[in-house]
């Protein structure tokens, strides 16, 4: 009986087994942002306590209950609220006095993402309390991607007892610059060597020069203590270009990053600008706050260092273990005492071991994204090499410039070079799209290209030099160019965010990978090039 029930259950068993597998995915730890800075104010101590009790009142209303009595009297508790747990441990001593919260909090919309905001406050006695943040998420989504905004307890902190960086106090709300001796203020402030935290100018637009083109306020307040925005009157925008020259300004409703280390030789790419005409495009606003949002967050991680300018919550409860074990050691307390936190110590220790392994997951999917954009960079340039050469032999030769295009490739394996070598100034394959152009199912691969090359000579005419329209523009028979409406996303593309809004598409609802065309691309403003992150079919996505 037993061994024809199990030869019956058998087979469906292994394949439930393997469709379960096949739903199940790894969680990966992604560090989205970090907070480093001071507190205000003279009395550390009062400080310092102060701060401990802004990010309590905001973790307990996260734990949906109430916290120990522990807690508020800032001595270690763990809270476990199934899915919201807090935790927090206190290092005190005649040298030392550190406070570490970590609080979780699961997503509200997105099931199976959980947020973990770690905070430590503290640092040696006598000195002033620093504070850092770091906010990760835990989640098992193929493609993850959020606007970031800094949690609460940093706009608290700000408020009261306040956080200075540099010698700078942060602010939550723009800084608006409307003298002289401010904006020259500004400009030695960007061109300072120390400074951390990338700027963020909005360059007021209006006949008086007074209204910003994209929301400053909600920008300030998203990346509060992450980067510094500052609102220029018209009047004064013009010092800036007087003091940088044209290419690193910002004028007329424009808006432009200032990185750290930015120089007056500086590369003007790597601080990135918004033209007002972008930002007054539909939707483009919008985009431009999105983008500077991303930029801080990534910036608030690379300019910062683990261990020196950001403590991790469990590097603080391991340290805490240890000293109590060493305390214990010096009391000659029983064996029990002693196994006890040697216990403790082992589990944290495993703990931060198993945090550490997720974190890494993450770092490498980071790795192999900027391998791919590095090897990207190299093909444009050999395409670039190439038609520097040809330009070079055709004045050794005495010639006109050559005019010759390749022809239309007519395989996959032809694409890519033929691109390269054809249009590698107008337009660029993202490293995405350079992998779904090896050897897609779309067997029009002729179609493709002529697509491209109305993309790179009618559309890119259009954009820099107007007259005639781009949406909904019939390219040839059946395919149109159009806007990307409900399906625009978001995309990575040498270390900047952009929004991936327009598509060349062919018409009916044709779904079959064969003939389904979808050029999926964003215009750059500042280099002037049409940007393809996905062809030649439907992208697809987590939800497909």
């Amino acid at each position: 009986m037993n061994m024809k029930n199990q030869e019956a259950i058998s087979p469906f068993s292994l394949a439930l087994s393997g469709f379960s597998q096949r739903l199940q995915r790894e969680v990966r730890d992604i560090e989205v942002l970090r907070v480093s800075a001071q507190l205000s104010g003279d009395d550390f101590t009062a400080s310092a306590n102060a701060a401990r009790k802004e990010a309590l009142a905001w973790a307990k209303k996260r734990a949906g209950r109430a916290l120990p009595n522990e807690a508020w009297d800032l001595q270690d508790f763990e809270l476990l609220a199934g899915g919201r747990n807090s935790s927090a441990v206190r290092i005190s001593n005649a040298d030392l006095d550190l406070w570490a919260l970590r609080a979780e909090d699961p997503d509200k919309n997105v099931a199976g993402r959980v947020w973990t905001t770690e905070i430590v406050i503290g640092g040696q006695s006598n000195a002033r309390p620093h504070v850092s943040l770091r906010l990760v998420v835990s989640t098992t989504e193929p493609e993850f991607g959020v606007e970031p905004h800094v949690p609460g307890p940093v706009l608290q902190m700000i408020e009261a007892p306040g956080l200075v960086r540099g010698a700078r106090t942060l602010a939550s709300s723009p800084t608006i610059v409307s003298s002289e001796n401010d904006v020259h203020d500004l400009c030695d402030y960007l061109e300072d060597p120390a400074r951390k935290l990338p700027v963020f100018v909005c360059a007021l637009a209006g006949r008086d020069g007074v209204k910003s083109s994209i929301n400053a306020d909600l920008l300030a307040k998203a990346t509060a203590g992450m980067a510094r925005v500052f609102c220029v009157a018209g009047p004064q925008a013009w010092v800036i270009t007087e003091r940088f020259g044209k290419f690193l300004s910002v004028f007329n409703g424009g808006v432009r990053a200032y990185l750290p280390r930015f120089s007056i030789s500086d590369d003007p790419f790597r601080h990135r600008l918004f033209l007002a005409s972008d930002l007054k495009e539909s939707g483009g606003a919008a985009a431009c706050v999105r983008s500077l949002r991303s930029l801080a967050a990534t910036s608030s991680i690379s300019e910062t260092r683990l261990g020196k300018d950001i403590l991790e919550f469990a590097a603080v409860r391991t340290a805490s273990r240890k000293l109590k074990k060493s305390d214990l050691d010096d009391q000659a307390a029983s064996g029990d005492d002693l196994l006890k936190v040697a216990e403790e110590l082992v589990t944290s220790l495993e703990l931060q071991v198993e945090e550490k392994d997720r974190e890494i997951d993450g770092y490498v999917d980071e790795v192999e994204t900027a391998e791919a954009r590095a090897i990207s960079a190299e093909q444009e340039n050999r395409a670039l090499l190439y038609q520097v050469r040809q330009l070079k032999d055709a004045l050794v030769a005495g010639g006109a410039t050559p005019t010759s295009e390749p022809p239309i490739p007519q395989e996959w394996s032809e694409f890519s070079e033929w691109l390269d070598q054809t249009y590698p100034d107008k337009i660029v394959l993202t490293p995405s799209a350079r992998r779904f152009a090896r050897s897609p199912e779309f067997e029009d691969v002729a179609l493709v290209a002529r697509s491209i090359t109305w993309l790179a000579t009618i559309q890119h005419d259009r954009r820099i030099n107007g007259g005639g329209r781009l949406r909904d523009e019939s390219i040839e028979g059946g395919i149109l160019n159009a806007p990307c409406g409900g399906d625009t996303y978001s995309t990575n593309w040498k270390g900047r965010s952009y929004d991936v809004d327009w598509h060349v598409k062919n018409g009916g609802n044709v779904r079959d990978p064969k003939r389904c065309l979808r050029i999926y691309y964003f215009w750059e403003p500042e280099l002037q090039q049409t940007v393809i992150d996905a062809l030649p079919a439907h992208r697809k996505t987590g939800m497909t």
